[in-house]
């Protein structure tokens, strides 16, 4: 990994939870939890029985070395117990998506064959419709009340050691997965070592935030996320900071209730988190913010409309960056009193960025080409996708599937997808573009520019929109809009159609998924040439 030699054994749980006791931060609080009516704050102590006794349990109900096992629960104190307490027994946990289907989670255990799953009691009914099918998965501990065939995990607890020694294994054993949040497909187990985790929280978190135990983390992207992970877990832990886990869905007062009432100093959120604060100036104005020192957005491009509308509000940058999952969290990202509206920012300490042609040639600067990583917390691939794998990881270095640009001053700029990149008369349009400049109009909400097609079939830019509230569709703000884009940019990003809906479809992290709004545009794609055609044999 860089950091690590071969022969030194350690586990990161006792890395991350131990260390921290040990140098004396046994009565600092780790996390603080509030939901509801529910209110709870954790030491480090504390925390460190509850990953032994949950360890502890797992061992008792069979769970072993390299034995996977799903845990499905809100970002609560006792799912990250059950993360590290995995990990320190040599199992390899995953946290699974809470706002998927049963027969997404069944898609999951079986895919992992899952030895344990750890749920949550809002959530048990979606896996007993499965239980009886699955080859592979044997225990069902619940966080809650249990049924008869169940295993209560609170009663595990009480009945398990806080005595717990930790499997100990080289940096690059793989003792974490994360599923990619399925934008492009089923998703995909990436295997995550140890040696990775250490690696992304002491070179993002340390050198880029300056993250330090005094610091009070809040993400507003769950742990599920590879990026709400990271914000919530591995960045504090490493720096022996403070933590608050908030369940329940997004909603933009709460949040910033949340920030004031624990002196937040770090928020982590995406793009659309961020806009929707925005939306009631009157709102925002009423919390004080002043603990804040740094805002930090990833999950998809932050438009600049957005940072500059933050900066006039709060007096806050806005640090955008990029990772992945595969990545572990950010590799490129803007800095304090440095950050450049719309771009990603420059590369992380400890990583290495290629931009580059479909030939692995480096592309000179200003040109548009492949994001290609490289760095110690990449993962060592997808289980059980090899093809996939050897598409993705390629030597040393990720395959990202962003296409970007590097300009004179050394700053990364999202272009697009490589697969999301639209035609209109016969050149390439970013639908980054067509979206920035739509944001700029006051009516707009959220936009997600595609590949659309004329009646004849001819390839032209479609955008789906969201309005503002107050705005009501029309064919004159129809061609408003459409004028809004052909007076700011090229004549050829002028969008052909605009569709109004109520909202996009997203990922529960919060990221369009524009390969729903492509099926459908490739859907009527095949119904104008079905019915050219019929003409044709008319």
């Amino acid at each position: 990994m860089g950091m690590f030699k071969e022969a030194v054994e350690f586990n990161v749980s006792e890395a991350l939870v131990d260390a921290n006791v040990q140098r004396g931060r046994g009565d600092k609080e780790v996390y603080l939890y509030d939901r509801d009516s529910e209110t709870r704050r954790l030491s480090y102590r504390e925390l460190l029985e509850l990953v032994n006794r949950t360890g502890s349990g797992l061992r008792s109900i069979g769970v072993s070395l390299e034995n996977r096992v799903m845990i499905l629960e809100d970002d609560t104190p006792e799912a990250v117990a059950c993360v590290l307490g995995a990990i320190k027994i040599g199992a390899i946990p995953f946290v699974a998506n809470t706002m998927m289907t049963s027969n997404d989670y069944e898609f999951l255990v079986n895919d992992s064959r899952s030895h344990t799953a750890i749920v949550g009691a809002d959530y048990v009914e979606k896996v007993e419709s499965f239980l009886g099918r699955s080859k592979y998965l044997k225990n069902l501990v619940v966080i809650g009340k249990p049924e008869a065939d169940q295993i209560s995990y609170h009663e595990m607890m009480e009945e398990a050691s806080s005595d717990l020694d930790a499997v100990r294994m080289p940096p690059d054993e793989v003792v974490l997965w994360q599923y990619s949040s399925g934008t492009t497909g089923s998703p995909k187990g990436v295997m995550h070592t140890q040696g990775g985790i250490l690696y992304s929280a002491d070179t993002y978190f340390k050198q880029v935030l300056g993250l330090a135990e005094d610091d009070v983390c809040f993400s507003v992207s769950r742990l599920f996320f590879g990026y709400g992970q990271g914000n919530s877990m591995w960045g504090p832990l490493q720096a022996g900071a403070s933590t608050v886990l908030a369940g329940g869905r997004f909603r933009p007062e709460r949040v910033l209730e949340t920030l004031e009432r624990y002196g937040v100093t770090i928020l982590f959120a995406a793009p659309t988190h961020y806009n929707k604060m925005l939306e009631d100036k009157d709102v925002l104005r009423r919390y004080n913010l002043t603990s804040l020192r740094i805002c930090v957005s990833a999950g998809e491009p932050l438009p600049p409309v957005i940072y500059r509308k933050w900066k006039d509000m709060t007096g806050l940058d806005i640090l955008d960056g990029i990772g992945s999952t595969e990545a572990f969290h950010i590799f490129i990202s803007n800095r304090l009193g440095k950050a450049q509206p719309g771009s990603s920012g420059t590369p992380v300490p400890g990583y290495e960025v290629r931009i580059v042609d479909e030939m692995l040639n480096d592309v000179p600067t200003g040109e548009i080409g492949n994001l290609l990583v490289k760095g110690g917390s990449l993962a060592l691939g997808y289980w059980n996708r090899y093809f996939k794998t050897k598409e993705t990881f390629i030597g040393e270095w990720l395959w990202t599937g962003d296409v970007y640009y590097k300009d004179n001053e050394g700053y990364y700029w999202y272009y697009s997808r490589s697969d999301d990149m639209i035609r209109s008369s016969g050149v390439w349009v970013s639908p980054i573009d067509v979206e920035k400049t739509l944001m700029e109009h006051p009516a707009i909400l959220e936009a997600a520019a595609v590949q659309g097609y004329t009646d004849e079939g001819l390839q032209k830019v479609k955008v789906i929109v969201v309005l503002r509230t107050g705005y009501v569709p029309s064919p004159e703000l129809i061609e408003e809009l459409k004028n809004h884009v052909k007076d700011r940019t090229a004549s050829f990003k002028k969008p052909e159609r605009i569709e109004f809906v109520k909202e996009l479809p997203k990922t529960s992290t919060g990221k369009i998924q524009r390969y729903k709004l492509r099926e459908t545009e490739e859907q009527q794609l095949m119904n104008i040439r079905d019915r050219q055609i019929q003409a044709q044999s008319v």
